[in-house]
């Protein structure tokens, strides 16, 4: 017979997770001098051998194919004509299996041995599609190599399950070296209630995390992104569920939260708590504890009507002083220039200013429009300007004017008049009015200031987390 050289078992395609499975073998048939052998009708017969190159045959089929004019055939392992076995029942986890080829040039059956070598990863990339939760485990290389459109692994039931017991050893690793992306994932049932990527830690180290990003570029460490056609609120969700402590989402840098939008009606920081009126705790929605506590810029700096560096829709309290602050107007660079608010036991609106006598000694007050909307129970205080004057009220505050009387013809005076505020929020809830007001259940026993009642700092009233969060620098691999 002649004699035949034959280039071996290139497998660059596979036929994955879907019935019939089958690996692609190529060879090229040459003569003896090395010539392809082109156009010719031959025959494989094709063994698959279990645990060792003499080992039990658990499959074996037969080709019948004609080579090409390079004298290349593809042989479908898988989809042949059986003559033992079940391809689809092979075990891939109980390997190593080796295949062994025979040809008869002339495409007949009288075949000759042509060898047998080992199956180091292709096929076993076919056990990821009959894995099942029983416990089967993948841990043959899926090494294969070639140009193409990419490769795909399908699981039809069960998981697939990578592990590793190497200490600070890496279950999966993926690198891409173009544009694009590493790793996909997708979830396309919209009944779906689980995450598309779950990931857990135990660890008790505050190194370790369950999922961690890190950027060396300008690039994010961590993005999270809602489209513009979604209806989820929130694009990065934090749910810390302990009862007694902890962050939902802790964020530590320089600037160790920043929140930003650019939409008038949105806010860029927004925090609220709904156990505001439990009769435990505060109910804080947001706090903060500094140097300066909380700082709020009204971005115009002043140039803008309206706008507020720091707005309270409600009360606003203060257990220190209430003061504005400035550059001091003599040495701006060095110094700041306090001046205090007035407290009182009242809820009071002010109203001054000086007026002129006319020939019968009086003087009409005329108030803004809004007064009665907004004040009851008016008191006055009246200053001659110049001298003595026996100054008087001739005529009451009546809806937002008041007569002023007993002056020097072509006199001035000073006026104030304190008024009890009595807008709507005020008539709503004339409760706001009391000053002696008792702590409620989860207060008592607490202090905004406890020391300043020789109570130590467990005693506080505004709690801040038990101990501060050290930045650490979380391991990569």
């Amino acid at each position: 017979m002649k004699k035949l050289l034959l280039l071996l078992l290139l497998l660059p395609g596979l036929l994955v997770a879907q019935s019939p499975q089958a690996f692609n073998y190529q060879s090229v048939v040459r003569d003896a001098g090395g010539t392809p052998i082109a156009g010719q009708s031959v025959s494989f017969r094709m063994t698959i051998q279990q645990g060792s190159a003499l080992g039990p045959v658990v499959y074996q089929e037969t080709h019948g194919t004609t080579t090409n004019a390079l004298g290349l055939v593809t042989l479908p392992i898988g989809q042949g004509t059986v003559l033992s076995g079940s391809f689809p029942a092979i075990n891939w986890g109980s390997g190593p299996y080796f295949l062994r080829s025979e040809l008869d040039a002339t495409g007949g059956s009288s075949y000759v041995d042509l060898g047998s070598m080992q199956l180091l990863s292709v096929p076993y990339a076919l056990y990821a599609g009959g894995t099942t939760g029983g416990g089967n485990t993948l841990d043959q290389a899926y090494d294969q190599g070639g140009p193409g459109q990419g490769r795909s692994i399908q699981v039809d039931a069960g998981e697939v399950d990578l592990g590793t017991a190497t200490p600070n050893g890496i279950a999966l690793r993926t690198t891409h070296n173009s544009t694009g992306v590493a790793i996909v994932a997708n979830s396309q049932d919209p009944a779906n209630t689980f995450s598309t990527i779950q990931a857990g830690t135990n660890s008790t180290s505050t190194q370790a995390s369950a999922v961690v990003g890190n950027s060396t570029g300008a690039s994010w460490g961590v993005s999270g992104q809602v489209s513009a056609t979604a209806t989820a609120q929130s694009a990065v969700y934090g749910s810390n569920l302990r009862t007694n402590g902890g962050h939902g989402v802790l964020g530590i840098g320089f600037n160790g939260t920043v929140g930003q939008t650019n939409y008038s009606s949105g806010n860029a920081v927004y925090g609220e708590n709904y156990d505001a009126i439990a009769p435990l705790g505060n109910g804080i929605g947001v706090a903060g504890k500094g140097y300066w506590g909380v700082v709020g810029e009204d971005r115009y700096l002043g140039g803008v009507a309206g706008a507020y560096g720091v707005l309270a829709n409600g009360d606003l309290g203060a257990t220190g002083v209430k003061s504005f602050i400035i550059d001091h107007p003599l040495d701006p660079a060095q110094r700041f220039l306090r001046h205090f608010s007035l407290e009182s036991n009242e809820v009071l609106n002010v109203y001054r200013g000086n007026v002129t006598f006319n020939a019968d000694g009086e003087a009409e007050v005329q108030m803004p429009d809004y007064y009665a909307a907004i004040n009851t129970d008016p008191s006055y205080q009246l200053t001659p300007i110049g001298g003595w004057m026996p100054l008087y009220i001739k005529e009451e505050l009546q809806v937002d004017r008041f007569v002023i009387a007993g002056g020097t013809p072509g006199g001035r005076a000073s006026w104030t008049v304190q008024a009890q505020r009595n807008d709507a929020y005020l008539r709503q809830y004339p409760e706001k009015r009391a000053v002696d007001v008792p702590k409620r259940e989860g207060q008592q026993g607490r202090y905004f200031m406890p020391e300043l009642y020789g109570q130590g700092p467990d005693r506080e009233l505004i709690t801040a987390p038990a101990e501060k969060t050290e930045q650490v620098e979380l391991e990569m691999r």
